[in-house]
């Protein structure tokens, strides 16, 4: 005779198991339609764009299963899609939806992530340089989603229950994205503030060509290159 405990396990396979692994297909569907939202983008930025001036690149590349890049002059716009399904905090605000009210399953998510970083990060390998996430794409198993993220991105698909994946809308995202990129710059911190650098620290810029960049500060701060070595 089977137990209870037996049973209930049985039941949380089918709740839970069954559930996520739904979720985990319709992730990876989106995140190949985004991967193919982006190559097009790039094929329409060559032929409207790179003819007139050969200097700026653009190309996307998938760089695995669960990643893609689309470069565009200086910048990467890499996509990523987590392997695990994840549920909301118990005080979000997606609990108080009528649409998770009346079935709570539906508030589980798979998500794909859309970071900024600096191409030559990646081409030179500079592991210390940082990034920006810009948005998170959070798909369910109807294959509804929303998005988090900047600017407009944080609420033109706020609600789930609205929004049903299209290519039109990925697309959307995309562009936004390389919108916001676009519009962020590289900032050079005041001088007294990065002047004064040990050997070491130098020797280990160089080792990592150059100093260590992101989006927002430029080059580091000698006190964050300090911390940074601590760690």
């Amino acid at each position: 005779m089977e137990s209870e405990n037996y049973d209930k396990i049985l039941s949380e396979f089918e709740n839970k198991a069954s559930l996520k692994q739904k979720i985990f297909r319709n992730t990876t569907e989106v995140f190949g339609l985004l991967k193919t939202q982006l190559s097009k983008i790039a094929v329409k930025l060559q032929t409207d764009y790179v003819a007139k001036d050969p200097s700026v690149e653009v190309h996307f590349k998938e760089s695995g299963k669960f990643e893609g890049q689309l470069k565009f002059s200086g910048d990467m716009l890499m996509v990523s899609m987590h392997t695990n399904v994840f549920a909301f905090d118990k005080t979000h605000s997606i609990y108080q939806t009528k649409y998770i009210k009346e079935d709570e399953t539906l508030s589980y998510c798979g998500t794909i992530y859309i970071h900024n970083f600096l191409a030559d990060s990646v081409k030179y390998n500079r592991l210390a340089d940082e990034g920006s996430l810009i948005a998170r794409i959070l798909v369910n198993k109807e294959k509804h989603f929303m998005v988090e993220g900047e600017g407009a991105l944080d609420f033109l698909y706020q609600s789930m229950a609205d929004n049903v994946v299209t290519e039109e809308k990925l697309t959307d995202i995309v562009e936004r994205s390389i919108l916001h990129c676009l519009a962020s710059d590289l900032l050079l911190p005041p001088f007294a503030e990065i002047k004064e650098v040990t050997l070491n620290q130098k020797q280990s810029m160089l080792a990592s060509s150059g100093y260590p960049t992101s989006k927002n500060l430029g080059y580091q701060f000698k006190s964050e290159i300090e911390q940074n070595d601590n760690i």
